[in-house]
């Protein structure tokens, strides 16, 4: 069995480690050694007796480029398999006594390989590492691509040392703003003018970092009709880059040259070069433009995946609110700005008799009712707080600039409307405190909430209960 951080290793365990292989993979361009990496990573936290990692050949089949334990590694795939893989999901089947987890290797909507987990039929895999092998897969297929591609590369030395040092840079973070902020560096030296990143969602791009006149970052503006459509023209199904000139839409200045960057056939970002009054770029600088742009993009899916990770890892799966470890990070920083002069209140619910409720109609009926409480607290908590689930069958707010009055008035909101909602079968009590300079910390500021909340409780339940802060 190959060592792992645990047996079942928890999603931090298990974020912290794709963090550590998207950087490992982004700056390797020998297949050799991203299989190696892609190894050493998982298996930290998926025990395995045999590991495969495959990658497609030029017929369309699958060739082990590295293989640890019994067998001998090689992957066929049956025409469903290779659909549901191509589809970007993963495939649990059974070979010669051995369980086998499979999970795509995918750039650009093509399938560029495989990940195989082996175990004994007696210990099989379970969903989070499914979904863990899944998010490996599309960290490590475009990196598995650009490998490919720079071994391809038929430039000049320098071209490719430049390209080198790009894809090394892009690999140093995993945070958006710090992605964006060395592409933009790297195109305006090629291009010898003014660069922008701009991230597109739905019909609206916004700039998330510039150089020296390239345009002001944070400007947010709506993208005119069908221009998401002339980015991605001409672009296959399985998208790229491509240098272009900016549609005639009045969005960008007349000259501007666009670097779309596509996945899956939608323009995930552009890179907005400012070019009025040069002269076209030569096909030499366009070459290494569109080169730079598959590194871009690249980097910028996984920014985009350790977003979406990071956010899964703070928010709650059953109740869509964020945890206890992002209320706690939240509390803390508004406490800090307590202490400076703004008010703050925090506020803790707990389902009444939440286990008979449980009982009497079922654990199914029980996660209803805990979806049904997160929504109406995600109704009433204004954007600027925050509302969590605690634990259990509690939950909690923060309530910044908000002053006891206000935070009584909430609570009770929230009380009157499960009421309303769950017609009296389930009711709410809860605890508020407020802060003043007496409190020391934020846990002596939840310690207080609690405590009323116990009180809440004692006096008949269904009720809102404040602190004692004297």
């Amino acid at each position: 069995m190959v060592a792992s951080i645990s047996f079942f290793p928890s999603p931090a365990e298990r974020y912290t480690v794709l963090l550590e292989l998207a950087r490992t993979v982004s700056s390797s361009f020998v297949p050799a050694e991203l299989c190696q990496a892609i190894h050493a990573h998982v298996t930290r936290v998926v025990p395995a007796h045999s590991f495969t990692v495959a990658l497609a050949t030029t017929d369309g089949g699958l060739k082990a480029e590295l293989h640890v334990g019994p067998g001998s590694g090689t992957i066929e795939l049956s025409a469903g398999e290779r659909g549901h893989l191509l589809a970007g999901d993963f495939v649990v089947r059974t070979v010669e006594q051995q369980v086998e987890l499979l999970a795509p290797l995918v750039a650009q909507e093509r399938l560029v390989g495989c990940l195989s987990a082996g175990r004994g039929a007696e210990q099989p895999f379970d969903a989070g590492d499914a979904h863990f092998l899944l998010a490996v897969g599309a960290v490590c297929g475009a990196a598995v691509e650009n490998a490919r591609l720079f071994g391809e590369l038929k430039c000049g030395r320098k071209d490719a040392e430049l390209l080198e040092c790009v894809a090394r840079e892009l690999s140093r973070s995993l945070e958006l703003e710090d992605v964006a902020r060395r592409v933009v560096a790297r195109a305006a030296e090629v291009a010898a003018a003014p660069a922008a990143l701009w991230l597109v969602q739905g019909d609206v791009a916004r700039v998330v970092a510039t150089t020296p006149g390239g345009g002001h970052p944070g400007e947010e503006r709506r993208l005119p009709p069908g221009f998401a459509e002339l980015l991605t023209a001409g672009l296959d199904a399985a998208g790229g880059a491509a240098i272009r000139p900016a549609p005639a839409t009045g969005f960008f200045e007349p000259g501007t040259l666009l670097l779309p960057l596509v996945s899956g056939g939608r323009a995930l970002a552009m890179v907005a070069l400012l070019r009025a009054d040069r002269p076209p770029p030569p096909a030499e600088q366009r070459r290494l433009l569109v080169r730079l742009g598959l590194h871009a993009l690249s980097a910028v899916q996984n920014a985009l995946l350790h977003e979406e990770v990071r956010r899964l890892s703070l928010t709650d799966p059953l109740v869509d609110l964020p945890n206890r470890r992002q209320l706690d990070f939240f509390l803390e920083k508004e406490f800090a700005a307590a202490q400076r002069g703004r008010p703050l209140c925090f506020a803790i619910f707990d389902l009444d008799h939440f286990k008979e409720f449980n009982d009497a109609w079922g654990h199914q009926a029980g996660d209803q009712a805990l979806i049904r409480f997160a929504g109406v607290l995600r109704t009433e908590t204004r954007a600027m707080n925050l509302a969590a689930r605690y634990g259990g069958e509690e939950f909690a707010a923060v309530l910044s600039d908000t002053s006891r009055a206000g935070a009584h008035a909430y609570a009770q909101r929230v009380r009157r409307r499960m009421a309303v909602e769950l017609n009296g079968a389930l009711t709410v009590s809860g605890g508020v405190a407020v802060y003043t300079e007496a409190v020391k910390d934020p846990a002596e500021l939840v310690a207080a909430a609690d405590r009323a909340l116990y009180r809440a409780k004692l006096e008949g339940r269904n009720r809102v209960a404040m602190a004692d802060m004297a």
